[in-house]
């Protein structure tokens, strides 16, 4: 922290905040140019955005597994929220630090908003998955899984201000992974209604279940034909997905059945609105304790640094690059890391909630 904070509070930021010049890749953009600046917030943001992506990678990897534990759905959840926790940190800490931003990148806000609500999305998964397994009321089931397609639906609203031919994938994986859970906030809606008398509110809300399937479908076929970096994920083959015709079918034949045999109640021609907010159990970004503070004998060597010699010394360097440098060039592309492919157990889920995080 001591290229960022000045150890004198007579100005802002460090003295030696642009002296060093470092690059990194995108996320998204993984084969691209880098983003080079010689600048340590920069760099503090850089690493403070592979940490958030290692939470999600984490959470993925653990959420892979053929039988996740009880603990170790907490380990997802809690890794979701940190993730978030981080992202939101830059975003409303960091991000305004910079003069210039650039566009479809890592240091674009649309790029981090969609971060910050894909994690919060995820980790209310596992909290509408909970819900499910332990069979709790239909009317806090339908409140979580409303509040998760809000969470992706804000995720796909920012990719919307990006390029579609790089975040063309994530924007359709947002949007599939959204009329997913309205399809269950109706599920569990009408079931809802129905337990209060509703019978025929209760069906036509059933009814209208079918509409987002739909059209989750049609996103899941797109997700293959649009362009953008590919995700080691295939929104068909999900067992929650797979399970929500059958799940629509025969709630609304106990809907249908119960009204024909005990209520007698008219079914209204349009759906009641989807008016239904969870009452507890929303997830909320969670930043890690970090310490920003400086190193008390920072302060003896700050003073001992003379900026100017330094600018002549990385001026000299570059002029005169020695073999061990030769290899950091600034137009230099950085190699990207090979990651080993995180994927989804081919069985299904033990469970009645067929979760999957990708």
């Amino acid at each position: 922290m001591g290229f960022i904070l000045a150890t004198d509070n007579k100005t802002p930021y460090s003295k030696l905040r642009g002296l060093v010049c470092v690059k990194w890749c995108d996320s998204i953009k993984p084969k691209g140019e880098p983003i080079v600046r010689s600048d340590s917030i920069f760099e503090l943001y850089s690493i403070l955005f592979n940490v958030a992506l290692w939470y999600t990678k984490h959470a993925a990897k653990v959420a892979s597994n053929e039988n996740v534990s009880e603990d170790e759905a907490k380990d997802v959840h809690l890794s979701l929220k940190t993730a978030a926790g981080l992202f939101n940190l830059l975003r409303t800490k960091y991000m305004h630090e910079f003069t210039e931003f650039v566009p479809n990148s890592d240091m674009d806000p649309n790029i981090l908003d969609a971060y910050i609500n894909q994690s919060l999305a995820e980790a209310q998964e596992i909290t509408v998955a909970r819900a499910i397994e332990l069979k709790h009321k239909p009317h806090l089931i339908a409140g979580l899984a409303n509040e998760t397609a809000k969470f992706y639906e804000k995720c796909g609203l920012a990719l919307t201000q990006c390029n579609p031919k790089i975040v063309g994938k994530w924007k359709k994986y947002s949007e599939f992974k959204q009329f997913c859970y309205e399809s269950y906030a109706y599920i569990y809606y009408g079931e809802d209604l129905l337990e209060n008398g509703k019978a025929g509110q209760a069906v036509a809300i059933l009814k209208e279940a079918s509409t987002p399937y739909e059209k989750a479908v049609r996103a899941a076929r797109e997700y293959t034909k649009v362009e953008g970096v590919s995700l080691s994920t295939k929104p068909p083959d999900h067992c929650f997905f797979r399970r929500l015709p059958g799940l629509i079918q025969r709630a609304h034949n106990k809907c249908e059945r119960d009204n024909g045999l005990i209520y007698h109640q008219k079914i209204p021609s349009v759906a009641p609105f989807l008016e239904i907010k969870a009452e507890y159990g929303i997830a909320a970004p969670k930043e890690p304790e970090l310490n920003f503070e400086l190193d008390p004998r920072w302060k003896d060597a700050y003073v001992g640094f003379d900026t100017t010699k330094v600018v002549e010394n990385i001026l000299s360097n570059s002029k005169n690059p020695k073999n061990h440098t030769q290899s950091g060039t600034k137009d230099e592309p950085v190699e990207p890391v090979r990651e080993m492919p995180i994927f989804s157990t081919d069985k299904d889920p033990k469970n009645d909630s067929g979760c999957v995080i990708s």
